[in-house]
């Protein structure tokens, strides 16, 4: 480890508050800003801290604009007014301290379980609902995920050439197994992402943004000198994205762009609807037996090669396994520490849990996984409402159009692995807060930002 790892995760407090005091008229865009450079370059790494506090890349993120929001940005926690709507994420952060208590583990470590679970994922939830709960704001949002893919776009080519060595160059260490970089004769980019596969869907979610904002004309509008860059810089995307040798991303790229097309083509939100069932469908199956996943392993067989196919099988298995444990703790699950895991008569661990949605019904039993679920499922159904097909013709909406696709692929792709996202977390309490405060749609800036200052120029 080199003392960089030190130097960038201390350093980013002070530079979040030069953020905020920087960005005190566009305080979202230093939310998206702070955010993406948290994602994109802090290392994967972790301090402990007194209590049940720990100190890493995605605490730091939350931290960090947590602590610019209430000393430069106070009055805008005024707006998070709690809804029925929030339930999802009110019950998935709080079933940890239920599950702790009813499996004997004491209050400590539920209290330890919920300030963990809220800094991973009620802290971006909570900046989405209040900075990002209009139009405006979603679209600002769009343009960040384009920029941060752009950004990472060079970077994923020199790993693709060199081999993933980002990392460990400024860092010291690889993140990950570093065996698992290598695919296809060739090498599948990490940058600094904590896996091949978290990158490869950061960059799909920035392609699949670039995608609806360059078709709709948006970016035309707002940045008039991106008119011919920005085309340009969505074909480079889409180029990259068959190069990071994910087949996962690379398929649901090719889907979303597909939905996308098919949704704007026949204004139905059919697709939409139909994806966004998916994970539900999937977890509800196999949590209960319903389904052992033959089916799609002898489909995987006939479309991807022996490799990808025994991948699948092999995370099938280990589902099936896991899930015959989960039943002995149905309700709220065996809570942390491994407890959800298999072992055998030596006390090793001889199940391998691969997807978000096994995780979350081992640790929290059916109660967090069907909070889980909905957490990304309402969020899209709730833009519908508020977007329907009759508006998909204006540049606004066809510009945003993209972003509840987003959290059913981020959703879809956690069926098979466990690759966090923040700005999704953040993607869902937006379109959540725009639905629980439909003033928020009018077409005007938010109340905090100087409505003569033009959108985002410091991003550029």
């Amino acid at each position: 480890m080199t003392p960089m790892v030190p130097l960038v995760m201390f350093s980013w407090l002070p530079l979040a508050l030069f953020l905020f005091s920087t960005f005190q008229k566009q305080p979202r865009h230093g939310v998206i800003i702070g955010y993406l450079f948290v994602w994109m370059f802090l290392p994967w790494h972790e301090y402990s801290l007194p209590g049940p506090f720990n100190y890493n890349k995605i605490s730091a993120g939350a931290y960090g604009i947590l602590l610019g929001t209430v000393i430069f940005q106070p009055d805008i926690l005024k707006r998070f007014k709690w809804s029925p709507w929030d339930l999802p994420i009110t019950v998935w952060c709080l079933v940890p301290f239920f599950t702790s208590v009813s499996n004997g583990l004491g209050a400590y470590d539920g209290v330890s379980s919920v300030i963990g679970r809220l800094t991973m994922w009620g802290f971006p939830y909570l900046m989405g609902r209040i900075y990002f709960n209009s139009r405006p704001a979603l679209e600002d949002l769009a343009i960040g995920f384009f920029l941060g893919a752009l950004v990472y776009m060079p970077l994923c080519w020199y790993e693709i050439v060199m081999s993933p060595r980002l990392h460990r160059i400024v860092y010291g260490f690889h993140p990950h197994s570093f065996g698992q970089a290598k695919r296809a004769g060739g090498w599948r980019p990490v940058v600094f992402t904590q896996h091949g596969l978290m990158n490869s869907m950061f960059m799909v979610t920035g392609t699949l943004s670039a995608f609806t904002l360059v078709f709709s004309g948006r970016l035309n509008t707002r940045f008039p000198q991106w008119k011919s860059l920005a085309p340009i810089a969505l074909i480079l995307l889409l180029i990259t994205i068959p190069l990071l040798k994910s087949v996962g991303a690379l398929f649901l790229m090719i889907l979303g762009i597909g939905v996308l097309i098919f949704t704007l083509k026949t204004r139905s939100p059919i697709a939409l609807i139909g994806l966004a069932c998916l994970p539900l469908l999937y977890g509800g199956l196999r949590s209960t037996n319903r389904w052992d996943g033959q089916n799609l392993i002898d489909a995987a067989a006939r479309l991807a090669d022996s490799e990808r196919t025994g991948s699948l099988e092999y995370r099938i298995n280990n589902e099936t396994i896991l899930v015959e444990h989960a039943w002995h703790r149905p309700i709220l699950g065996w809570g942390e520490w491994g407890r959800s895991f298999v072992r055998n008569e030596e006390g090793e661990i001889i199940s391998v849990p691969d997807g978000l949605w096994i995780l979350a019904f081992g640790k929290s039993g059916f109660v967090g996984l069907i909070a889980l679920l909905l957490l990304f499922f309402l969020p899209p159904l709730l833009f519908l409402k508020h977007f329907p097909p009759s508006q998909w013709t204006t540049p606004e909406s066809k510009a945003i159009l993209a972003l509840p696709l987003l959290l059913i692929l981020f959703a879809l792709d956690n069926l098979m692995n466990d690759m966090f996202n923040p700005l999704m977390i953040t993607l869902a309490g937006a379109i959540t807060g725009m639905h629980i405060d439909p003033s928020a749609l009018k077409e005007t800036s938010d109340p905090l930002e100087t409505p003569e200052l033009k959108p985002l120029p410091r991003l550029l």
